[in-house]
């Protein structure tokens, strides 16, 4: 198993954890690096793609909590614009399943290490679905905030 201790990726200059969008911001930019990486030290590849899914679950996780608490940022989207409650029922109910695909993705890339055999062009296939998928959450919930939050709905101008 990966259990080198790390200072966590998602903390900044000074220990200060990175929070909302620079946080997800870069635990995707983390995760297509590690993707893309060349691979000739297949194991230490592996273990620098595991980094990336375990700052990505952690992110995601942070991510979900804030977005879905009561009085969080979803339910503030659905109070000022109910039109959206379908599009904000879908980014809820995409959280766990990115949560669950990260942690199941980082346990296999784990498996892999420990077995001193690691399968680079299949992992790299299943994580940048997974990177893909995650992009898309992030660019939907743009669009969502903009709607909510910015978008001007008539009048004068």
């Amino acid at each position: 198993m990966v259990t080198e201790s790390r200072e966590h990726p998602a903390d900044a200059e000074g220990g200060e954890r990175l929070r909302g969008h620079a946080a997800l911001h870069h635990a995707r930019e983390r995760m297509d690096a590690a993707i893309v990486a060349s691979a000739e030290d297949a194991l230490g590849w592996a273990g620098n793609l595991h980094d990336a899914l375990d700052e990505l679950a952690d992110v995601l996780r942070r991510h979900r909590e804030a977005s879905e608490r009561p009085g969080g940022s979803l339910d503030e989207m659905e109070k000022m614009e109910p039109r959206l409650s379908a599009r904000i029922e879908r980014s809820r109910a995409e959280h766990q399943p990115l949560i669950d695909r990260t942690e199941t993705l980082r346990e296999t890339v784990a498996r892999q290490v420990e077995g001193g055999r690691v399968e680079v062009n299949h992992l790299r296939g299943i994580a940048g679905r997974l990177e893909s998928d995650f992009r898309d959450h992030i660019a939907r919930g743009i669009e969502l905030t903009y709607e909510a939050f910015e978008r001007d709905m008539g009048g004068e101008g």
